[in-house]
């Protein structure tokens, strides 16, 4: 198997420079997404997930960042990744998909995506396990990790630079958003984070139905946010959701109207610049 080059703090900084708005809107498959205004769509960065893109595209908005962490997705709708992908600015995809994907899709994704590696890939294991977490999280201040030594205890993180890695838990909105904080973008507003009843998506997947899981696993998710809001306070980080299982209180709702921008997007500051881990502080 080809080795797998993973983000570097160079792409993220390109990155960073191609920006064209201070604001990005994760648009994610929560029935809410819909409420939000093309025009608001329109005037900020985008970051998109599985099957939401189809919705953007088809109201000609070209996401900025397409993402995708199920390997199912790539399976099951081969030729919508295809399609979301190319439709996209970037494309970034994490290790699960990368090697689960036939020789031809990993030939793809090495040539135009960019591929995050996860931390760990279950809140749970052993205490070796724990041990190489614990002093993961002394060797980089920008990955805050709560690491338990009780066998029933579920380890729960956030990492503010993608480029050395991710925390999983069991949500892409999770993803993206350590993507848009990594991002440096000066608000993250979620749109369709419901979460709610049984978690179903707000596009067709009658050709090609793929369960949600996240029902199940609120539980497990629920305490990254929270661990999310009380360890990353720099980060303006809101909900557009008026049907969501998050609390306004650890991501408070905003109104459209605070976001009803339709000036063209501009580009923004680029002057912040990555150096390695140890060397930066996230603003």
């Amino acid at each position: 198997m080809k080795h797998i080059k993973y983000i570097t703090h160079a792409d993220v900084q390109r990155l960073i420079e191609q920006k064209t708005s201070d604001d990005a809107i994760i648009f994610l498959s929560g029935p809410t997404s819909k409420k939000t205004p093309l025009s608001v769509l329109e005037s900020k960065d985008v970051i998109t997930v599985n099957g939401s893109a189809d919705y953007l595209l088809s109201h000609n908005i070209a996401p900025f960042i397409y993402i995708l962490t199920d390997a199912r997705f790539l399976h099951q709708r081969r030729d919508d990744f295809y399609r979301f992908s190319r439709g996209s600015r970037f494309t970034i995809v994490n290790t699960d998909v990368y090697e689960e994907a036939s020789e031809e899709d990993k030939k793809y994704l090495r040539e135009n995506c960019h591929i995050l590696k996860a931390f760990y890939k279950r809140e749970k294991g052993g205490f070796a396990k724990k041990v190489k977490l614990a002093v993961l999280r002394r060797l980089y201040r920008n990955l805050l990790i709560k690491v338990p030594f009780s066998k029933r205890g579920r380890l729960v993180g956030f990492c503010k630079d993608i480029a050395i890695g991710y925390c999983s838990c069991h949500t892409v909105a999770y993803t993206a958003i350590q993507i848009a904080y990594s991002l440096c973008y000066s608000r993250i507003v979620c749109s369709g984070l419901d979460l709610t009843g049984t978690c179903q998506r707000f596009y067709d997947e009658s050709n090609n139905p793929m369960p949600s899981e996240l029902s199940k696993d609120l539980h497990k998710i629920l305490p990254f946010f929270k661990f999310m809001s009380r360890n990353v306070p720099d980060m303006r980080i809101y909900n557009l959701s008026d049907d969501t299982a998050i609390s306004y209180d650890i991501i408070p709702f905003i109104e459209v109207s605070e976001l009803a921008d339709t000036t063209p997007k501009k580009i923004v500051d680029t002057k912040k610049k990555f150096t390695s881990d140890d060397a930066r502080v996230h603003a």
